[in-house]
């Protein structure tokens, strides 16, 4: 072999620059891949200045309601007075009031503690309202303080019409029962506290009782061949059959609790100061809804699947000063699940069908969740911060930051999605976390939470920030685990100290660009980029 050409080639400057630059290329891919990209990181995480002129902007643009002056007390209106127990009901005079109230363009409807507003003692007084109360455009309730709004159970009384009422249900919307209070396809909805002296106001669902009904029923289903009714909600789901046949009322084969509060296509809500307790189901819920506002609120709410907030595609919300105290969620972000939340549910023959919203297009509703704040609450209970597992027509945009828990919560941060699911959840920001301890993991990521290996729909989690995180204990440390078609990408986990874990201090697995920075789990310290995506499909064994 004659070499002589490749002895003139390797001796030429141009050789020796061409290899300096392969080597620089690999060298830099190599860098990349070990310890990350400083460009690419620039690109997918913002800094603080960047992340508070962002919660700025959407609290500039969410209105509060505007509301007439007009006021209507309840006893004056009624003739009736509210005592220790509630021995009278009011549902068919607060009905009355709310017609009146609307007639004249809207108002406050009053319910007054009989004590003077200065008194130094007031006693709790109970206003029985047998039935679910109504809300109308432009019309608030205001409740004194030492009041309480008690909704006992019975299900026929939450069938107006003998129909149900249209409300969407962990992630499909249909015909059931209503909601304790209810607001539909209306603006200007308020409910606030008045005064200083006495507890605070309270609004109590009788829980527990509507909990006994849904576990003997789903027996008596289970007896008689009969799927649970939650997992007849999934067939109705993907099934794709109109709204206007998903007709659940029978309350002897229906068991759908109803939610404290449900404001279903409104737009400028406020709940503020407001304590509820004993809910049958979900506490607070706007849905198709827009420029909501909750804050200064209480929750003693224990009884199963009492998730607190629960904005579900829905924009431009504020959650905040909030004492959380529930049995599930404290904060759930969501946007439907399934068939119905990417593709929309058929409205033709409803009452939605010609309603004009940003969530209704080409005669289906469905619609992202985004430009949501979650600051300075205390969480307690279940999980604290949660995007999902509802999210199926995607969550955008989601700003948490000074948030405490100084009890347990099972986990910190829950972002879940399933294949069954899809939808994006991207641009999450949470800054400055503050726990005690978490029973299970402290962050977890996992678009694979139920297992469902096989579903064409992996959804997509990219772009979350999470950072400023500082908690006491837990029973394992953090989890960001994607799917090999589809990893988590873009993940900033920055300044995060965890003093003790009981198990698996950082699994990342299935993702790409995991920036790893200033992590420190039971006197370990993590700081490292990683991108690691292999053919594994079983999703990992949480705690």
């Amino acid at each position: 072999m004659d070499t002589r050409f490749l002895r003139e080639m390797i001796s030429s400057p141009f050789y020796y620059l061409t290899q300096m630059k392969q080597l620089s290329t690999i060298f830099t891919i190599l860098f990349c891949i070990q310890v990350g990209c400083s460009e690419k990181d620039e690109q997918a995480f913002i800094t603080g200045k960047e992340a508070s002129a962002e919660i700025e902007t959407i609290v500039s643009n969410i209105q509060e309601p505007h509301i007439p002056d007009l006021k209507i007390n309840i006893i004056e209106f009624s003739g009736q007075q509210p005592d220790e127990t509630g021995s009278v009901d009011f549902y068919s005079v607060v009905a009355a009031a709310i017609d009146t109230l609307e007639a004249q363009g809207g108002g406050w409807l009053h319910f007054p503690n009989t004590a003077p507003i200065s008194s130094w003692m007031r006693y709790t007084e109970t206003y029985k309202i047998e039935g679910p109360i109504h809300l109308k455009s432009n019309i608030g309730l205001i409740l004194d303080r030492s009041v309480r709004l008690f909704f006992p159970f019975d299900p026929v009384k939450y069938l107006p019409g003998n129909k149900g009422v249209l409300t969407r249900y962990e992630g499909t919307t249909i015909y059931s029962f209503s909601p304790l209070i209810r607001a539909f396809n209306a603006e200007n909805i308020a409910i606030v506290s008045n005064g200083r002296s006495g507890a605070m106001p309270v609004i109590d669902g009788d829980g527990e009782k509507w909990q006994r009904w849904m576990w003997n029923g789903e027996r008596e289903r289970e007896k008689e061949g009969l799927k649970p009714s939650y997992e007849l909600l999934k067939d109705v789901n993907n099934s794709d059959n109109l709204v206007a046949e998903r007709v659940y009322i029978n309350p002897g084969r229906d068991y759908f609790r109803p939610e404290t509060m449900e404001f279903f296509l409104c737009k400028n809500v406020l709940v503020d100061g407001i304590k509820i307790t004993n809910s049958p189901f979900w506490c607070i819920k706007p849905v198709f809804s827009e420029s909501c506002i909750f804050r200064n609120l209480a929750f003693d709410a224990m009884v199963a699947n009492n998730d607190g907030v629960d904005p579900e595609s829905s924009k431009n919300v504020l959650i905040e000063n909030i004492r959380f105290g529930n049995h599930d969620d404290n904060v759930a972000i969501k946007s439907g699940r399934d068939k119905e939340g990417r593709d929309g549910a058929r409205i033709q023959s409803t009452e939605i069908e010609g309603i004009q919203s940003d969530y209704i297009k080409d005669g289906r509703i469905t619609g992202a969740t985004e430009n949501v704040v979650i600051r300075n609450n205390h969480f307690s209970g279940h999980h604290a911060i949660c995007i999902g597992s509802e999210m199926s027509g995607s969550v955008r945009n989601i700003f948490a930051v000074n948030n405490t828990s100084v009890g347990e919560v099972n986990m910190g941060v829950f972002i879940k999605g399933s294949r069954l699911r899809g939808g994006i959840v991207e641009n999450v920001y949470i800054d400055n976390l503050k726990l005690n301890h978490t029973k299970s993991e402290l962050i977890s990521i996992v678009p694979n939470y139920d297992k469902a290996d096989e579903s064409p729909y992996p959804p997509q989690f990219r772009k979350i920030q999470i950072q400023n995180v500082s908690c006491n204990s837990a029973g394992a440390g953090i989890l960001v685990h994607g799917w090999s078609d589809e990893p988590v990408e873009n993940v900033l986990l920055k300044n995060i100290t965890l003093n003790t874990v009981g198990k698996d201090e950082l699994i990342v697995k299935q993702v790409n660009n995991v920036v790893v920075d200033n992590v420190e789990i039971s006197s370990k310290k993590f700081n490292t980029t990683i991108s690691q995506v292999d053919n594994e499909k079983r999703p990992p064994e949480r705690i």
